[in-house]
């Protein structure tokens, strides 16, 4: 499996500041697990203090209905490739949420978090199995529209868009933070068991 590097794109707005972007994507991490590799964790482990910031609600009702957008934006482009819609999973979008939060809290831009968990982890550790996994990652400096530009952003890139495309996918969640004028959207896709 080879690893996929992040991707670092300026786009100029027309006015005199500048909107950054990077958009992040872990097209083979998708890593593809047998029924036995993948290993749900017993409800107690929820409860384990690692795990207790996957309760996060959204940071508001702004930022909530953009994570809506999201999803709708991302169904839109399914749809639009003939493939059904993906279904909103409320604990995938705890976790997205939690790993955004993370991001803008503690200032760093990864698909690993700061416990050394990539996606599918934190994903197993919150007691959620599946087969497969993915995560797009999208960083916005003073984006005016950072949804709609998330999702055109993936979609323009093959290792994004192949996430968004994947009919294996059934469930997703969309977690988004704002820290200052940089917003952190986290989405995760999956194939559950």
């Amino acid at each position: 499996m080879s690893s996929n590097k992040e991707q670092a794109l300026r786009f100029p707005m027309s006015m005199p500041s500048q909107r950054w972007i990077w958009p992040v994507s872990l097209t083979l991490s998708l890593m593809m697990a047998a029924p036995s590799q993948a290993q749900s964790l017993s409800s107690q482990s929820v409860m384990h203090p690692r795990t207790t910031t996957f309760k996060i609600a959204a940071q508001s009702n702004s930022i909530a209905q953009m994570e809506k957008q999201v999803l709708r934006q991302i169904n839109a482009q399914r749809q639009r490739h003939g493939l059904s819609p993906l279904q909103l999973n409320r604990h995938l979008s705890r976790i997205a949420r939690s790993h955004s939060q993370q991001m803008a809290s503690q200032n760093f831009y990864s698909h690993i978090d700061r416990q050394g968990r990539n996606h599918r982890r934190r994903v197993e550790a919150s007691g959620l199995s599946a087969y497969m996994i993915g995560e797009n990652l999208m960083k916005c400096i003073r984006a005016g529209d950072p949804a709609g530009l998330s999702v055109s952003s993936w979609m323009k890139s093959p290792a994004h868009r192949k996430n968004v495309l994947l009919p294996q996918m059934t469930e997703t969640g969309v977690g988004i933070w704002r820290q200052g004028e940089t917003v952190y959207v986290t989405q995760l896709y999956m194939e559950p068991k």
